[in-house]
């Protein structure tokens, strides 16, 4: 009897001791899954606000025809960033010529301060870039830049106001565009709300490869010196800079209005002519 008590005495504490065990797992267990479950609530929420701020996934580029015909003519006054006039621009865009045949010529002049004269061959596919010719004026000469795209690399050309030159080579992805024509060619992009798309934009000045969001914040009424406008309001913005558009939601999609991120520069439309 003695012997078979202690061992039924043994067998109880054992039993004792796996259930301590088991409850302490059972324990454990249950404040792991509680502890997975707001983490994972916390990461679901972390990941829903960083989306939110992030804004709508960019959709792939994909360019429309041209909207504009050749000839046509854009007349914008600057405003500095301090709210006082600075100038004028002009924006022409003309059919290709024999150095660009079937492509698109942007021109660009812009009298603020000094003057400056952009002009870009764009090709007919998808508007590469093909050559571009930049020429600033001011009291202190002319500075000359010159830039020859062929495939995935650029010549630039660079003669500066004492007449010096410099030549410089630059590897960039095939896809490129100049970034002094990006509102222009926002114009042919599918804008509507919750769009956005990405684009690898080149400034051959500056000589740097960007990669530009094109976001469409809202539609917005708004008025300029060349009426009132029906518009999508564009965000054109890089890691650290942003261009604000206001581009005509009807056709021909003219660009009333932006504000320029370089020179912080308030462009409005003052005239428009049509191509023919």
């Amino acid at each position: 009897m003695y012997k078979s008590g202690r061992c039924w005495n043994f067998n109880a504490e054992a039993q004792k001791r796996r259930d301590a065990k088991h409850t302490r797992h059972k324990g454990r267990s249950q404040v792991k899954q509680l502890w997975n479950s707001w983490t994972g609530i916390f990461v679901l929420a972390v990941g829903l606000l960083l989306v939110a701020c992030g804004g709508p996934e960019p959709q792939p580029l994909i360019f429309g025809g041209p909207v504009w015909r050749s000839g046509e003519n854009s007349h914008y006054q600057v405003t500095d960033r301090t709210g006082q006039p600075a100038g004028t621009a002009m924006v022409m865009l003309i059919a290709g010529n024999e150095e660009n045949p079937g492509g698109w010529t942007l021109r660009r002049e812009i009298t603020a301060g000094q003057f400056e004269v952009a002009t870009i061959l764009m090709a007919a596919k998808g508007y590469d870039p093909v050559k571009s010719y930049l020429a600033r004026v001011d009291d202190g000469g002319t500075q000359q830049v010159e830039a020859v795209k062929d495939r995935s690399q650029v010549d630039i050309t660079l003669t500066d106001r004492a007449g010096a030159t410099t030549y410089e080579r630059i590897s960039v992805p095939s896809d490129i565009r100049d970034e002094r024509t990006l509102l222009t060619l926002a114009r042919t992009l599918p804008l509507a709300n919750g769009y956005a798309t990405r684009i690898n934009s080149f400034l051959p000045i500056v000589g740097i490869v960007e990669t530009v969001t094109v976001q469409v914040r809202k539609q917005e009424q708004v008025k300029v010196p060349a009426g009132e406008f029906n518009t999508w309001k564009v965000d054109v913005s890089t890691p650290d800079r942003t261009t604000q558009a206001w581009i005509g939601v009807d056709a021909p999609h003219p660009v009333v209005k932006f504000i320029d991120a370089r020179s912080k520069g308030l462009f409005e439309l003052t005239e428009f002519v049509a191509g023919e």
